[in-house]
């Protein structure tokens, strides 16, 4: 059985208002290596589920994802420092 293109859409996009981006926000997604979080600059820019987001390490060994623009600058956060 085939599925229409409308069907299709909503099961596959992941979006942040999406039905299916809504369901798997509810669970863990690998988003990195920890070796991608090492050294002077624990930052990395990642596109997850269809928004751009920044995952970080803060100096306490803390882990974070926050969005990727600064609300306040407009400015990316993925050439931050801590």
């Amino acid at each position: 059985m085939m599925c229409s293109a409308e069907q299709n859409d909503l099961l596959t996009r992941t979006g942040p208002a999406t039905p299916t981006g809504k369901l798997m926000r509810c669970y863990w997604q690998p988003a990195a290596l920890l070796d991608e979080l090492s050294g002077n600059r624990p930052l990395k820019p990642v596109r997850l589920l269809g928004e751009n987001l920044v995952l970080f390490r803060d100096d306490k060994g803390r882990y974070g994802l926050l969005e990727r623009g600064c609300p306040h600058r407009g400015t990316d956060l993925a050439f931050g420092t801590q």
